[in-house]
């Protein structure tokens, strides 16, 4: 082999090592494709396509967060007709209105947590004010749902509510299968009553009232992702604002 054509041969190899690095780099999937807000949703169970009960408004249209504000930002997304925590941080998503004597209703499930804890929901909070920040959990009252477990974020306390809380005898759910959740809330005696049904329109169980007198406010109603790393799902969430039936609907089967 001549001096010519070993430099011949020389420079085919390093093009076809160039040609095959290019092709390796290609196949590596882009920081785009691993952070997309899509990418952390577990669909494997679909939203529960069950009717709520007539005389309630939708909260959510199931195609956008309209109507919602989040803290931080870009921390939920909607996919599939479900409002979805990405886990990137510990935050609120809660209700542009407020209210104050109202029924609401919606689906829930746990899809994973690392490090794990319950998904949250929070009443009788404040609503902060233009260009300010939420004050963590919005000072509100929190019940976990659907396992009915607490915690009272109010000035002054930030405790678990020993004495607040009455826990009422119920099935253990499994919280990465979806639950109906009715909670009946009014400010004005101070008072929230919980129910969940698993599976979805099947006779619901009542699992823990809050009681305090002085707790009653007005204001929005968020839902909370405790810590980092967790993933929950919520849909078919809708309200009754001053309920015509002082009590807990869910409690027969769904007609």
């Amino acid at each position: 082999m001549n001096w010519k054509h070993q430099a011949f041969m020389i420079a085919l190899l390093a093009m076809s090592l160039c040609s095959s690095r290019a092709v390796a780099q290609s196949t590596q999937p882009t920081a785009a494709a691993t952070t997309s807000p899509t990418a952390v949703i577990d669909t494997s169970l679909p939203r529960p396509e069950v009717p709520l009960p007539p005389g309630l408004t939708p909260l959510f249209n199931g195609k956008s967060l309209d109507g919602w504000i989040q803290e931080p930002a870009d921390s939920w997304v909607v996919q599939d007709g479900i409002i979805a925590s990405r886990g990137i941080a510990r935050g609120v998503l809660y209700t542009v209105n407020q209210y104050g004597n109202y029924r609401i209703i919606f689906d829930i499930r746990h899809a994973s947590g690392k490090p794990d804890h319950q998904a949250c929901v929070l009443f009788f909070g404040f609503a902060p004010a233009a260009a300010e920040k939420p004050l963590d959990a919005l000072g509100a009252v929190q019940i976990q749902v659907p396992v009915g477990y607490t915690w009272d974020y109010r000035k002054g306390h930030n405790n678990a509510g020993k004495g607040e809380f009455t826990s009422l005898p119920h099935p253990k759910y499994d919280v990465k299968l979806w639950s109906r959740v009715e909670m009946l809330i009014n400010a004005t005696k101070g008072t929230a009553r919980m129910a969940v049904a698993q599976p979805v329109g099947s006779a619901a169980v009542e699992v823990v009232d809050f009681k305090v007198a002085d707790a009653g406010r007005t204001g929005p109603f968020g839902l909370q992702m405790h810590n980092k790393g967790l993933f929950d799902q919520y849909t078919n969430i809708a309200i009754e604002v001053n309920p015509a039936k002082d009590d807990l609907i869910t409690l027969a089967p769904h007609q």
